[in-house]
């Protein structure tokens, strides 16, 4: 059985980091804005960046010692300063195993628990049903799909929208 924890990045992940980011599976599944190919400096910058955050909105998924996924929180701001977006991704070796569904569940918690928002949610791109299953299962509720509302790979995607309530999650 594989031992997984939630954690902070550390400077030292950044080979771990690119290697299983540099997957074509996982890009298609997330912004543009994240580059492909993934190197190893594109990592370093990445951990620098989340190492200088004040508030921690970034956890490792670390899975047999080895950095192997990321679970982030994006905080909106004025009107929309108590949401925030989730974003994820898991090293393709472990799809499958459920380890995604259990680190989310501690990282929701550990988030509302040092935070005031009262509102997470989360974008996934049509076809990847795995991605919703996660969600459907730790409490997410859908609450809309955004016809065309994602230009990826050259077509247009519609974009599954779901949250979830602090007062909702009873994980």
């Amino acid at each position: 059985m594989d031992k997984c924890k939630i954690r902070r990045w550390l400077k030292d992940d950044f080979s771990t980091l690119a290697k299983y980011l540099n997957n074509k599976k996982i890009w298609d599944n997330c912004r543009d804005s994240l580059p492909y190919p993934y190197s190893e400096s594109d990592a370093q910058q990445f951990i620098r960046f989340v190492l200088n955050q004040s508030e921690q909105n970034n956890y490792c998924i670390e899975v047999n010692q080895e950095a192997v996924g990321n679970i982030s929180f994006s905080r909106g701001i004025d009107v929309e300063r108590y949401n925030a977006e989730l974003g994820y991704w898991l090293a393709e070796p472990y799809w499958g195993k459920g380890i995604m569904t259990q680190m989310l569940v501690l990282a929701i918690r550990s988030y509302f628990s040092h935070t005031d928002v009262i509102r997470v949610y989360a974008n996934v791109y049509a076809g990847n049903m795995s991605s919703m299953r996660v969600l459907e299962k730790i409490g997410f509720r859908k609450c809309g799909i955004h016809r065309n509302a994602c230009f990826k790979n050259g077509r247009f995607l519609d974009c599954h929208c779901y949250e979830l309530l602090r007062t909702d999650f009873r994980i």
